[in-house]
């Protein structure tokens, strides 16, 4: 019969050339065998996060929010005095990394006496006691001590004992007194007891005593503090700390923007502060020249009896004076240069200069240069890390704006000095006219005029420094507090998505395992497994015998109602759709490699087809391994080999086994040249004799991996069961199997699934009728070859 001619379902599509495939199927029903991975995993992942949501610390979030105005309110001293010195200059890119800067987080924490903490030490964590005791320390701040540790014991409202906390330490406990400074390691601090409330538990519960450097915690802070905008535009900037106490978290925030409010403040202020002391030593020297002048000008009215200027003097006197109060701004103005170029020049620090419009001058240039030195100063002074490239690029901006600077102060200087120089011409040449005045009126000229110009340079500065001390005590800080800082939910650790996860990671995991199970499995497993990889057609499957000694492979013979009888008949049913309804037919039992069960399935097949009043021969034609004489107790001291050898005829090789209609021919006895053997004439005059005297002819052959002898006999075969053994079988050599189908080496073959132990749908096929494959609800057979 054709290959045309046969049912559809005997065929199946190769798969072999492509890429690496997983049966999802196969993998789901492994999962759904082996459920009770799913359980023990599952409480596994359940339990660990339990644990890790019991043990894990709490972490809280703590949010903040404050206004940075854009526009400053004008302050009693602009109103009056339209004073420049309270305009503080704000640049607004600066105030994100100003909030984070170590040395304004490190003022918080000293304020807030963090770097000293108490620790309550529990069976798996310790937890920090925060304002949850009557006790309290402050440490002795020191540049040499870096970090301390140890355990602190109370043993009355009075004393109290510290140990080192490392258990290998080798210095020895001592006990202090509340209140006294004492010294324990090099460490020195204060520990003070609040009587007021309960320590008495405290005497059972020894608590750890940590101190850390400020500097070291400020660093840590600022890598957990979050500052950012609230929206592109904004001046809302929005704060957010993370941590294990939530109410050390808002003390935190709290100080932090105390402290920013007090910086920022601190900075407008400073130039009127600064103002105020300067202008107070300049009014030091003119109050003492002033009050010379006004004795002078008091003696002289007691001496002389003129005592009023005439038309002509006053005339005079009101020119001069006019020039000599020019000529004193001028100098003052010269006195600021000096000042200004000396301190830029001199190491000291810039965010402490005066500006120029504190004493009066107004030049827009200068005063722009001397307020962006002044910002960038500052900028610089709240970070303490040099090598940040910010700080590097704003030092080398401070080193231009000095040159500017100077630059701009030698310009003003040439301005200055022609307009010096002209007051001076102007000054002679009244002085001249004054020298043709009476004596007591040239006199009086003299000391009224340096009385005025004191007089008004007093008032002029009087006038300045007031305006300095307005604008100090109207400032207020442009920092305002939106949203204090509050307490959120805990955002660690998250208990829900802990056992979500945990949840999916027992049931991913065995999925994992059985989906890694299944790539990494190369054997043959079922019937889908043959229909990827090969186009030969598929007959049929038989399932796992039982091992059992006294039986041997007879498995028909000794069972024939069992299941694995069944399958037998349904493969035998099978085999007719390919050799069709003819009476007489050859069928050669091969496989890939030895252990597949090629014995097993001869002697087994050939009993079906005896057990149908059949004449059947089995033909051991494995010279090399000869097995089925010994399942069927007979002798192998004569057999094919013998025969082909031309040592024994037909009949003399033919044994009659206990069986109807069963007779053997085994392989004999172990030839030099088996594959020589097959090849001669004396094959083709056993297969004739054979067929003239049986119906039906089972060839066991060695498998076509190791030896060429199913390839020298299956011209002599009606038709060819390849036997693949579940579990057992590589599937690389089923693909050898498919190629030699293809290139025609192997024809009128088909694939027997042997050893079909796991019931499992995908795996096992029931036995039955129509195919015979698979057993369902029927306790399985186990079998060995023999």
């Amino acid at each position: 019969m054709s290959r045309q001619e046969l049912p559809s379902e005997f065929f199946t599509e190769s798969n072999s050339g492509s890429s690496l495939q997983i049966d999802f199927k196969r993998v789901l029903l492994r999962a759904l065998r082996y459920w009770y991975v799913f359980v023990i995993t599952l409480i596994l992942a359940l339990t660990t996060a339990f644990f890790i949501d019991r043990y894990s610390p709490r972490i809280y979030p703590v949010t903040a929010s404050l206004i940075v105005k854009e526009t400053e309110d004008l302050s009693g001293g602009d109103l009056l005095y339209n004073n420049p010195l309270v305009n503080f200059r704000r640049n607004y890119l600066n105030e994100l990394y100003i909030l984070k800067s170590s040395p304004l987080i490190q003022r918080v924490i000293e304020d807030l006496n963090f770097d000293v903490s108490f620790y309550r030490e529990g069976n798996i964590i310790s937890t920090e006691a925060y304002h949850d005791l009557p006790i309290e320390a402050h440490a002795v701040r020191s540049q040499s001590f870096k970090r301390a540790r140890f355990i602190l014991q109370v043993l009355s409202d009075k004393e109290f004992e510290l140990s080192p906390a490392d258990e290998n330490a080798d210095y020895p406990n001592e006990k202090f007194r509340f209140g006294d400074t004492l010294t324990y390691r090099e460490f020195t601090c204060v520990i003070q007891i609040d009587k007021r409330k309960s320590f008495e538990w405290l005497t059972d519960e020894p608590l750890i005593f940590t101190y850390t450097p400020s500097s070291a915690l400020a660093d840590s802070y600022v890598r957990s503090l979050s500052v950012e905008w609230a929206e592109e535009g904004a001046g809302v900037v929005n704060l957010s700390v993370n941590g294990v106490t939530p109410q050390k978290s808002k003390d935190f925030l709290t100080g932090l923007i105390t402290n920013y409010q007090r910086n920022d403040l601190e900075n407008k202020n400073q130039t009127a502060s600064r103002t105020v002391d300067f202008i107070s030593e300049q009014l030091e020297g003119i109050t003492d020249s002033l009050r010379l002048v006004e004795q002078q000008l008091e003696q002289f009215k007691n001496k002389n009896v003129v005592t009023d200027l005439n038309g002509e003097a006053l005339r005079l006197y009101e020119k001069i004076e006019g020039l000599e109060v020019q000529k004193a701004q001028l100098l003052i103005s010269k006195n600021y240069y000096d000042y200004l170029v000396n301190y830029i020049t001199g190491d000291k620090n810039l965010d402490q200069i005066i500006l120029p419009s504190s004493v009066g001058i107004t030049d827009p240039i200068l005063s722009s240069l001397v307020s962006s030195m002044t910002q960038l100063q500052l900028e610089i002074k709240m970070s303490k890390r040099s090598e940040n490239p910010l700080i590097s690029e704003a030092l080398r901006r401070i080193n231009v704006i000095k040159k500017d600077i100077i630059e701009s102060v030698r310009n003003q200087e040439s301005t200055d000095k022609i307009k010096i120089d002209f007051l001076n011409k102007q000054i002679r040449q009244v002085e001249k006219q004054l020298g043709y005045l009476p004596v007591a009126q040239r006199t009086l000229v003299s000391i009224q005029r340096n009385y005025t110009l004191l007089e008004n340079l007093y008032i002029f500065l009087l006038q300045k420094r007031s305006e300095a001390a307005i604008s100090q005590a109207a400032n207020t800080s442009d920092i305002l507090t939106v949203n204090p800082p509050k307490v959120g939910e805990p955002i660690s650790p998250k208990t829900k998505r802990n056992y979500l996860l945990a949840g999916l990671l027992g049931v991913a995991l065995p999925l994992l395992f059985f989906g890694l199970v299944e790539v990494l499995d190369n054997k043959i497993q079922s019937k889908e497994d043959i229909e990827k990889m090969t186009t030969i057609p598929f007959i049929g499957g038989v399932g796992h015998k039982k091992s059992d000694s006294d039986s041997n492979n007879l498995a028909v013979f000794n069972k024939p109602k069992s299941a694995l009888a069944e399958s037998f008949r349904a493969l035998r049913s099978n085999l007719s759709y390919f050799v069709g309804q003819r009476d007489k037919a050859i069928f050669l039992i091969t496989s890939s490699i030895s252990g597949e069960g090629k014995t097993f399935t001869s002697i087994n097949l050939a009993s079906v087809l005896s057990m149908s009043g059949k004449k059947t021969l089995i033909v051991g034609a494995d010279m090399r391994r000869p097995k089925i004489f010994g399942d069927l107790s007979l002798s192998n001291s004569v057999g094919l080999s013998t025969y082909l050898a031309g040592l024994s005829g037909f009949e003399g090789v033919v044994q009659k086994t206990s069986f109807d209609n069963f007779d053997m021919v085994s392989s004999g006895p172990i030839p030099p040249n088996p594959s020589e053997l097959l090849l001669t004439r004396k094959m083709q005059s056993f297969i004739d004799d054979a067929k003239a005297r049986y119906d039906f002819i089972i060839i066991d052959t060695p498998p076509l991996a190791l030896v060429t002898d199913a390839f020298v006999i299956s011209p002599f075969a009606d038709h060819i069961l390849f036997l693949v053994r579940q579990d057992y079988t590589p599937k690389e050599l089923l693909k050898t199997a498919e190629d030699y189908f293809a290139s025609g080496k192997l024809k009128n073959i088909s694939i027997v699934l042997n050893d079909i132990h796991k019931s499992v749908s995908g795996y096992g096929y029931g036995y039955g009728y129509g195919y015979g494959y698979g057993y369902y609800g029927k306790k399985t057979e186990y079998y060995e070859e023999g």
